[in-house]
Formats: structure tokens, sequence, C-alpha cells
């Protein structure tokens, strides 16, 4: 009997998908019990992953995984490598939480820009005529540089268009007509793109070529007053050129929903800087998109396990070969 492992919780809706197939063992892992996970692993066929890290020792003693469905659509908590070489795909949810973390990102910008924090706390203790500063930020007419073109890009960028924004996207790796027939503009250049842009939001994986990507000296050629947002990974920004350039002016506001390392520690200045606006790596887990991306999983593993697992969902193909 296949036997499938959940490594912790997902919604019901997923566990509702597998248990409609029969003769099928689903045994559910409780977060941090490595000790259960490696002695569980070694005979099972399935694993969904959410973000919890899965490296070579456990990866190895799986001597009968066909598929590791992860709850999400970055890899950065797998050790690709070992999964790759011992071809066991490793299958995402492709864009089952686009949609969501494409609306966070807009909550970012609209928040950070309007100084959403500053004036509800403003109100709260009773001082009505901040308004008087006047000092807040509109989309209406602003450039917006979108770095990655991809599942969530595209989707910022239509609903960039929708504020009437100018929309400028950066991203080498697909074929630039896309991004001009999706009504926006292609660059080049990222260094020369920042300059010009008001608003910055990043939507690449994180890798070697990423991390860091926006580091002091990409803050540093971003313009002036300029509102920055990160809801991918946190280690692709720089944490602490970020809190140089918001104590100096440079930037105007940060809207985060990721951080290096994850949970922040305490003392973290992001956490305490009245132009950040944070909220708890949970861009992609709104009710719908939880549901989503738990049945989304589910289906994976069970395509895995009859050998019609999609393609178009696993990040390294080189294991299906």
């Amino acid at each position: 009997m296949p036997k499938v492992i959940i490594h912790d919780a997902i919604d019901s809706a997923g566990l509702d998908v597998l248990a409609r197939r029969a003769n099928l063992e689903v045994r559910e892992v409780a977060r941090d019990d490595d000790e259960t996970l490696h002695r569980e692993i070694v005979d099972a066929d399935g694993l969904i992953l959410r973000y919890l890290p899965l490296r070579e020792p456990a990866l190895r003693q799986a001597t009968r995984l066909k598929v590791i469905a992860r709850h999400g659509v970055g890899c950065d908590n797998i050790d690709m490598a070992t999964a790759t070489a011992l071809k066991i795909p490793v299958a995402t949810v492709g864009d089952a939480n686009a949609v969501t973390v494409a609306e966070l990102t807009l909550y970012f910008m609209l928040a950070a820009g309007k100084k959403g924090r500053h004036y509800d706390e403003s109100v709260r203790r009773g001082d009505f005529l901040v308004r008087e500063a006047a000092d807040h930020l509109e989309l209406y007419g602003q450039t917006v540089l979108i770095v990655g073109f991809g599942r969530i890009g595209r989707r910022v960028a239509a609903r960039c268009r929708a504020f009437e924004m100018r929309v400028e996207c950066c991203d080498p790796y697909i074929p630039q007509q896309e991004i001009a027939d999706a009504g926006c503009t292609p660059v080049a250049d990222l260094s020369e793109a920042l300059a010009r842009a008001d608003y910055v939001t990043v939507h690449v994986p994180l890798n070697d070529e990423t991390r860091h990507m926006i580091d002091r000296e990409a803050l540093g050629q971003m313009k002036r007053g300029a509102v920055l947002v990160n809801a991918a990974r946190g280690p692709i920004v720089d944490g602490a050129a970020v809190v140089e350039a918001l104590d100096s002016g440079h930037l105007a506001g940060v809207g985060l929903d990721v951080f290096e390392p994850e949970p922040p520690r305490g003392d973290d200045p992001l956490l305490h800087h009245p132009s950040t606006v944070l909220m708890p790596h949970m861009g992609g887990s709104s009710r719908g998109a939880f549901v989503r991306m738990a049945t989304r999983c589910a289906q994976n593993v069970l395509d895995a396990l009859d050998g019609r697992l999609d393609p178009s969902f696993v990040f390294n193909p080189d294991a299906l070969n």
C-alpha cells in the first residue's frame, strides 16, 4: 500500500482529496518532529511539505519517494541538488497562491505609500489634524518597476495598470514581447530602471543570482522617496541596507512579507521602524489560497503515484528523466 507523509498541517480539503483514493496510507508528521519524519520517510512514496527544511540525510533515507509536493512555489527549504540526483521530482502548486501574493503586493504599495500605519496611529491618539501634512503618495501616474514577470509578477502588473500606473518589468529570462503584450514596458538594465521607479517590487526565486539582489548599491540607485516591496523571499533584499535607506530618508517606505532570517530577530530595526509595513510571510496563505494549495499538493502526489505527474508543476525537471 502506498504511503504519503504530510509534514506539517495542510487544509482539510487536501486531506479529502487523498481520502478518496482507496488503499492509501496517510501519515501526518508534526512540525519539528524530525525523529518521526526520518523514521516514516524510509518507506514513503509521497511527501507533502510546507516550509520546513528537508535536507540530504532525510532524502537519502527515502528509498521509495516518488514526489515531494511542495505546499508553495519556492523550494529553497529543500536540498534540490540531492533530490534531483536521487531522481525525486519536486512539484510546486503553480499559480494556486499567485493572486493572493499579488493582492498583498498592492496592499503593501498602498499601505506604505499612503503611510497607513502612521495615520492610523495618529487618529487613534486623537491627532486628527495630522491630515494637514498631506504627504502620502498616490499610485496614479507613478512608475512601478516589477522585477520578475512570472505567475505573480504578471498579476501584479495587471493590478498596477488598473491603478493607472506606468508599469516597467525587468525579467531577462522570458521573451520580452510577452511583457509588451501585457501592456507593460520591458527593461533590460535594472540599474537604470531603479532610478526611474517610484515603486519597486520583487517577484523572483531565491538563488545565487538573486540573493541580496537589492543591496546597498541597488538601493542607492533607486529614486529618493521611492517605496520598496518584497513579498518573495527575505534574502533577496539586504535588510541592513534597507534600514540605512529608511533612516536617511532615501526610501519613503517598505513593505515586507519576508525576512532574513525568519522569524526576524526581536532586535531587528525593521520591526520598529515607523516607515515599514510588515506581514508574517503569509502572502500566499489566504483562506482561498490555502485550500487551493492543499488540493494541488494532494493531486500532485496522486498523479506521481499514477506515473502522470504534470511536468509544468515540477521545479526540477531533470528528476523526471
